[in-house]
């Protein structure tokens, strides 16, 4: 018979699991063992075991002291599902229940709680042994490692709360030396401190998962401070290696660097220093074999990749001047809002990084202690932006395009028509005719400045044209007209102003070089 168990574990986690009764442990080494979709299981047996109990992980085996009075009936599955915190629906005789509480209780991982807790006046309060099965379990998982990285290569003592006493012992010898010194070590001591500081099983459990959500790193934090109790000169030169080896990015395409560049970081761990100190010094020797055909390569791509970022940087230069005419009709308010801002941004910012490398022709005298260039930062795995450059440029000319067509619009055709200014006809010829590439000639900053001027004139023009039209007739306009009708001059004013900062590059000034003003043609 069975009996279905739902609970609440110390982490607030739904875990759900089966009582069974057995008349007696499986023979064999399978035994028995969590089925699918279980967190647990909990075996009562009718009779002591004739021989070693181990039971499975997840597993806990509870054994009477003799063969149970009432073995065929000692247990009735409920009608409902058995809720922990209840009492059990196992309902047992009380001399049943007090050969189970003489007996033993077996668990792969060491368990807290006693039969006697358990077995109590006929009933089995199985939630007891439940949480504490499933709590033991979660600790087991940090305290195996611990007891591992503890003694390997030696066998590990049981993994239980004695463990951390060793590991107090353990910060405590290296505390206060060289370990304290390197930030990587320190760190390690100050986790493993702490860790080894708390009381109980639930302190220690909630701390471990809280500082480790890697269990290899619990154990590597370990192997560093036996490292460093064992050979502290050894210990600081293997986190110096670490660190190079971290920082040297090699692209996959260098196939056997990156190789040569695998198997020292395979090598190069604190687990061996701590474990098997004789493989150390081969290891070293793969880790400069590695840095000098890294630092061949590095040089190298260094060279070539500010060699072809001075030609896109050449690239860029070239279109300054097609840059600069957007910067300069975006000003133009009247158009409509600025285009390519996002363009002409990153435009600048590959400007700057094209710009070149101070150590271009000095980076072979700066290497031999350096993974990276100390100028650039330039790592193995970077490429030139030429993709970017050309999908910048590509949006530049599309804004250009857009500007293009609005002063290709009738209205605004209409309107520049009026100025009766010769450059202002040459500039609309070449819009017309979509000379995008001879429009940054023209169009300089004093063009720029009239266009501008002249457009917002039109638009205060044709706001004040009603008003000015009723003081030519000798008729008053009504107060509520006239304000309104300043009010959009003065916004009109206020945008063109606002929307020339904008489009303006950095540092440039508003100029304004209006030739004389010429008659409007009606």
């Amino acid at each position: 018979m069975d009996l279905p168990l739902d609970l609440t574990d110390h982490a607030g986690r739904k875990r759900q699991g089966r009582a069974v009764l057995l008349p007696r442990w499986p023979a064999g080494p399978a035994g028995e063992r969590v089925a699918k979709g279980e967190d647990f299981r909990i075996v009562l047996l009718s009779e002591p075991p004739g021989g070693p109990v181990s039971p499975a992980e997840g597993v806990a085996v509870s054994a009477p002291a003799r063969r149970l009075a009432s073995a065929a009936n000692a247990v009735r599955e409920a009608a409902v599902t058995y809720t922990a915190g209840a009492q059990s629906g196992l309902a047992l005789s009380p001399q049943d229940a007090e050969l189970l509480r003489q007996g033993r209780l077996f668990a792969a991982a060491p368990l807290q709680v006693t039969p006697e807790e358990v077995f109590v006046e006929g009933k089995a309060h199985l939630d007891l042994l439940a949480r504490d099965l499933l709590l033991s379990m979660a600790v087991a998982e940090y305290l195996s490692p611990i007891a591992i990285a503890l003694r390997a290569p030696n066998a590990p003592k049981p993994a239980s709360l004695e463990r951390l006493k060793d590991l107090k012992e353990l910060t405590r010898a290296v505390g206060g030396g060289s370990a304290d010194e390197a930030p990587q070590a320190s760190d390690a001591l100050a986790r493993l401190s702490r860790l080894a500081s708390c009381a109980d099983r639930e302190q220690s459990l909630a701390c471990a998962e809280q500082i480790y959500l890697d269990k290899r790193a619990l154990m590597e934090d370990i192997y560093m401070l036996r490292a460093f109790r064992q050979s502290p000169q050894q210990a600081n030169d293997l986190l110096s290696m670490q660190r190079f080896l971290q920082q040297a990015v090699v692209p996959t395409e260098e196939a056997d660097l990156a190789l040569d560049r695998s198997l020292a970081v395979e090598q190069l761990s604190f687990a061996i220093l701590a474990t098997e100190p004789q493989r150390f010094p081969p290891a070293k020797a793969m880790l400069y074999s590695f840095r000098r055909k890294y630092i061949s390569e590095y040089r190298e791509h260094h060279t070539r990749y500010w060699a072809q970022m001075a030609r896109l940087h050449a690239r860029l230069r070239e279109e300054q001047t097609l840059v600069e005419a957007l910067h300069r009709l975006n000003t133009l308010a009247e158009l409509g809002p600025p285009a390519g801002v996002g363009a002409l941004a990153a435009y600048e910012q590959l400007v700057a990084e094209t710009a070149g490398c101070p150590l271009i022709g000095g980076v072979e005298e700066m290497m031999e202690a350096e993974v990276v260039c100390p100028a650039c930062r330039l790592s193995m795995d970077q490429t030139a932006p030429v993709q970017r450059v050309e999908e910048i440029m590509q949006r530049i000319r599309r804004a250009c395009d857009r500007q293009r067509a609005r002063l290709s619009s009738s209205a605004v055709q209409q309107v520049l028509r009026r100025s009766n200014d010769a450059r202002v006809e040459q500039f609309l010829r070449m819009v017309q005719a979509s000379q995008l590439s001879s429009l940054p000639d023209i169009l300089d900053d004093e063009l720029t400045g009239y266009l501008r001027r002249f457009l917002v004139e039109s638009r205060i023009q044709e706001a004040l044209e009603p008003i000015l039209d009723r003081v030519q007739e000798g008729v008053p306009p009504k107060v509520n007209d006239a304000q309104a009708a300043m009010r959009e001059g003065s916004q009109l004013l206020q945008r063109a102003f606002q929307v020339t900062r904008r489009a303006l590059p950095p540092g440039e000034p508003v100029v304004d070089k209006s030739p004389p003003r010429r008659k409007r043609k009606r």
